[in-house]
């Protein structure tokens, strides 16, 4: 009897093992890992005769996996509208059962691929998925033959973002255009570009042509490379914005203010208390923060930042605006005779209350214009001025986040303790973002989950400042934050993850990723 129990138990594991190890191998070149993966009977073989039919409303979606296909196959397929779906084709159509804008249904099988729906972002990821399935090697070919699988996909969360310092040192569009590609690949969607600080100034402004010389460029008594300086063009930012929306990523801007203004200052010295501001410096050759900030007494500077965020929004569709708040000294406000008067017309406690009063007059002018304001989580301090409408960036710790969540606003989850991609990874190792969970430890999730927008990581770019050292900064962390952002909150096993990131190192070597290869 007992050795009758011990075969039956076995063989219930045996059934188990065979429809629980076919998906969880067949997953591993997946990244991030898939809601639900079905390993089905055979394989589809890409030939020269087979053709892409799309939905008119994923012709975009159609077209990029044709160029990836010739890229990685080397088979040109055509691209037709959907009318019947024919056997050996690809085949992109809308489905409303497909529950959510980034939602997808991936079928392979002998006669036909077909994804499946109800917006081209779902179109798209579910493309990325395909691609993913094609065995690339290290040299960048790929065989044309994929296994049949059905998967069923959709995100965690709505916000999976990385930012780019391009103050600090300045990147060139070609190599932000590469970032959004493997961000693409990765299914993340929004591209935070730090566009302003001490630094210097990157986003194109008619209004104060000095922001885009003066302040764009370092003192040349420093002798910085070129490549680490100047600012982009309106004709860049359009080629960005269009770039990025082909690949469903979002690009943010942000224009740092009260503080980490030195670049602005230096150009416009007016708008300071002091009006005595130094050429601009790079980071280690000066003070990390500087003491000169916005003259918040000052009405010009309240327009300043106005005419700013209308030039800057006209060029950048999203419908969020960040207009930064962090590490903002208060010395300046506090011998400043306009600030102080400040402190008295507006009724003001004291200067402590200075910021939260002039990230207010901010918050106005952007919702104004119909975009979410975005700060980080310092304005959180001075809250009797903030509204709920504010997206607050939770960098100095996972507590705030929670904290402001609670109360009622969304939040961004982009903590220092493992979502800054600057540190080195003795500090922060790829294990240790695939480990991050945004609520864990929140205490009441149900009322802090329903305002964390998702994930984000941050590259400042003040130490790594080459294109190869970028690279070794954000992958492979970028791949496990791509999984913590999309993938479902009981994934954690980083041993299976590691598993797939060993596979993708073909991928990044594929994209020319200089990568750490420390963590595979």
């Amino acid at each position: 009897m007992i050795s009758n129990i011990k075969f039956y138990s076995f063989s219930i594991f045996l059934g188990l093992l065979a429809t629980i190890v076919p998906t969880v191998i067949f997953a591993q070149n997946i990244i991030p890992r898939p809601g639900v993966v079905e390993k089905q009977e055979g394989s589809f073989t890409i030939k020269q005769s087979s053709s892409i039919n799309a939905d008119p409303a994923f012709s975009n979606e159609a077209k990029y996996l044709a160029q990836k296909i010739f890229t990685y196959v080397g088979v040109n397929l055509p691209v037709t509208h959907l009318q019947n779906e024919n056997g050996q084709d690809i085949i992109l159509k809308k489905s409303a059962a497909n529950k959510g804008k980034e939602a997808y249904q991936l079928t392979v099988n002998p006669s036909s691929i077909v994804i499946e729906a109800s917006d081209p972002a779902g179109a798209f990821y579910g493309c990325v998925s395909l691609l993913q399935l094609l065995s690339v090697d290290n040299y960048g070919r790929s065989g044309a033959e994929i296994s049949a699988v059905r998967i069923i996909d959709s995100p965690r969360f709505k916000w999976r973002g990385l930012m780019l310092d391009v103050s600090r040192t300045f990147m060139s569009v070609d190599y932000v255009k590469n970032t959004i590609d493997r961000m693409a690949f990765y299914k993340l969607n929004v591209l935070h570009l730090h566009l302003t600080d001490d630094q210097g100034w990157r986003s194109p402004i008619k209004s104060y042509p000095l922001l885009n010389t003066k302040g764009a460029r370092f003192d040349s008594s420093y002798n910085e490379p070129a490549q680490f300086q100047g600012c982009y063009s309106a004709a860049d930012i359009k080629e960005l914005v269009s770039y990025a929306a082909a690949r469903h990523i979002d690009v943010v801007p942000e224009i740092e203010s009260p503080g980490h203004s030195h670049a602005a200052l230096f150009a416009y010295p007016e708008f300071s208390c002091s009006g005595k501001i130094s050429p601009v410096y790079p980071y280690f050759a000066g003070p990390g923060i500087t003491s000169d900030v916005f003259c918040a007494g000052n009405p010009g500077s309240i327009r300043f930042f106005q005419t700013i965020i209308n030039e800057t929004a006209a060029m950048f569709p999203s419908n969020y605006f960040h207009v930064g708040g962090d590490e903002v000294p208060r010395t300046s406000w506090q011998s400043c005779p306009k600030c102080q008067q400040l402190v008295k017309t507006a009724k003001l406690e004291g200067t402590q209350e200075i910021q939260g009063y002039f990230m207010q007059q901010l918050h106005d002018h952007v919702a104004g214009i119909n975009k979410r304001p975005v700060a980080w989580d310092e304005i959180l301090h001075d809250n009797k001025f903030l509204t709920k409408d504010w997206i607050i960036m939770s960098w100095t710790g996972s507590k705030p986040g929670w904290d402001a969540a609670a109360k009622g606003y969304d939040v961004v989850m982009t903590p220092t303790s493992h979502m800054y991609f600057d540190y080195p990874y003795k500090v922060t190792n790829t294990n240790k973002v695939f480990e991050y969970e945004p609520l864990e430890g929140c205490g009441d999730s149900s009322s802090v989950s329903k305002h964390i927008l998702g994930i984000q990581a941050n590259f400042w770019s003040h130490i790594d400042r080459t294109e190869s050292k970028i690279d070794y900064q954000l992958f492979p962390r970028a791949l496990a934050l791509a999984e913590r952002a999309w993938s479902d909150i009981n994934d954690r096993d980083y041993e299976d993850f590691k598993r797939r990131l060993v596979n993708h190192r073909k991928w990044l070597n594929t994209m020319h990723v200089k990568y750490f290869a420390g963590d595979f």
